[in-house]
């Protein structure tokens, strides 16, 4: 079965690319994504457009392999298809490229770089229909929608149909039992940042002192600031959802704040900003960072971090989290990292069966410092920094007070390293003897599937405040 929703009449069609799937034309939509890592601290105003791009983007539904075709508009000397471990090579027949997707997933078609990628998600058919006529029920079906900003109610749902785009920003304050899901988009595009902390802005999705909070399916597009913000919430399900259209400063994609019992599945992040983030905030304190689990996501970092604790951790403990079964395709700064900036006891930390992509192509951050100061045309290829964990006080700390860092695991990490570039480093650091990063191991690390033998050959830095690092 393959489902190809309908294309809403006033959304703006991408250019870049014609697409089929299994012979059957389908419509592309654009976002604006950045076009190079750029950035500053926030002064007021949005970002200059001449950092950005257009990427392209497509959705649809199979539970069969579906074979695309996809001819681009500009000319173009290699492409892959992104994550590499799904193992998929197109070939070119004249102008078009060929390839067949068989598991439903996020993917990415890239021509000579990163820049105007085509970005594919497939969803597995829906299996059940919408609530239409309900009092719990929102109900957005194919079409443009522009209900303004939504204020979330107890055992309430939002359905945004295939074939939605809704121009809204959602939140919640001490609701519970709330579900938003659909195949739909929800576009930000039509607000502005307003908050210069990013906690008060009209952003995708914020929710404060929440509990049973189910959000899935859905596309999230072009965020004013954080785009999915969760403050001392409990009991969070978030599945198969995709974020893209995020190049507007601070553009995070999903923060865990001083929250407990989330899980974050099956799902693609693109975001100027750290991707997948667990802090911990002054406001938001008395409750600890715990029970978290991210599984199965695809990243693609344009600034930042791409799966992160910290910087900010405002808490007693940040426990029992784990990153599993990732794809990391592109980062900027850090691929997996603990910034423990405040106070926090970071403990029982998984990073298991990651894997991360790195390509000549990778340009390196840079911040802007005055309005007429200009991203540099040629520079050497990147190489972010693999793993980071340190303990310090900082420009993001609020508690002025160390932290420690024990007991972390990094258990089957896969570096794909294109023909040339260095090995990326391993960075550990303590504060001092009382605040240590104590009992790190790595358990398997992998460059193009050859196993990694010591901690030396590893590129593992570290200071004098790290004790019991282990390479197996």
């Amino acid at each position: 079965m393959l489902l190809i929703p309908p294309f809403p009449q006033n959304e703006k069609r991408s250019n870049d690319y014609k697409v089929t799937l299994n012979g059957l034309p389908v419509e592309v939509y654009e976002a604006r994504v950045s076009a190079v890592p750029f950035n500053t601290e926030w002064p007021g105003h949005q970002r200059a457009l001449d950092q950005t791009e257009m990427a392209s983007f497509l959705s649809f539904a199979a539970d069969e392999s579906v074979e695309l075709i996809v001819e681009p508009v500009r000319p173009f000397e290699e492409m892959v298809v992104r994550p590499l471990s799904r193992d998929i090579h197109p070939v070119i027949n004249g102008t078009k490229i060929a390839f067949n997707i068989d598991k439903t997933g996020q993917y990415t078609l890239e021509l000579d770089g990163f820049h105007y990628a085509l970005h594919i998600f497939v969803n597995p058919p829906a299996n059940e229909e919408p609530i239409i006529q309900d009092g719990g029920t929102l109900y957005f079906g194919p079409g443009s929608h522009y209900p303004g900003i939504i204020e979330m109610q107890d055992n309430q749902t939002i359905y945004m149909d295939a074939g939605a785009v809704v121009h809204t920003s959602i939140y919640a304050r001490g609701k519970k039992n709330i579900r938003i899901t659909g195949y739909g988009i929800l576009d930000n595009s039509t607000f502005q940042r307003e908050d210069s902390r990013c906690l008060g802005c009209p952003t995708s999705l914020t929710f404060h002192n929440c509990r049973n909070i189910e959000i899935s399916g859905i596309i999230i597009r072009d965020a004013c600031s954080w785009a999915m913000t969760l403050f001392h919430c409990d009991n969070t399900f978030i599945d198969n959802i995709k974020m893209i259209g995020m190049w507007r400063y601070n553009s995070d994609g999903i923060d865990f704040v001083n929250s407990s019992n989330g899980i974050v599945q099956n799902s693609f992040l693109r975001n100027f900003d750290d991707a997948i983030v667990l802090k911990g905030l002054k406001e938001y304190d008395t409750r600890l960072v715990e029970n978290i689990l991210v599984q199965g996501c695809v990243v693609w970092c344009d600034w930042g971090r791409a799966l992160e604790i910290g910087a900010e951790t405002c808490a007693d403990e940040y426990r029992n989290i784990v990153f599993r079964d990732c794809d990391i395709i592109h980062t900027i700064h850090i691929a997996m990292d603990i910034q423990n900036g405040d106070r926090a006891n970071v403990t029982d930390i998984l990073f298991e069966n990651i894997r991360v992509e790195y390509s000549r192509h990778a340009l390196p951050p840079i911040y802007q410092y005055t309005e007429d100061m200009t991203y540099p045309a040629e520079l050497p290829p990147h190489i972010p920094v693999l793993f980071l964990a340190e303990s310090y006080c900082g420009r993001w700390s609020n508690d002025n007070l160390l932290g420690s860092i024990r007991h972390i695991k990094l258990r089957d990490i896969h570096v794909y390293l294109e023909e040339g570039l260095p090995l990326p480093e391993i960075s550990l650091s303590g504060a001092s003897r009382e605040h240590l990063t104590d009992d790190i191991e790595i358990n398997g690390l992998y460059v193009n599937g050859v196993k990694i033998q010591s901690l030396k050959e590893a590129n593992v830095n570290r200071n004098a405040f790290t004790s019991n690092v282990t390479l197996k």
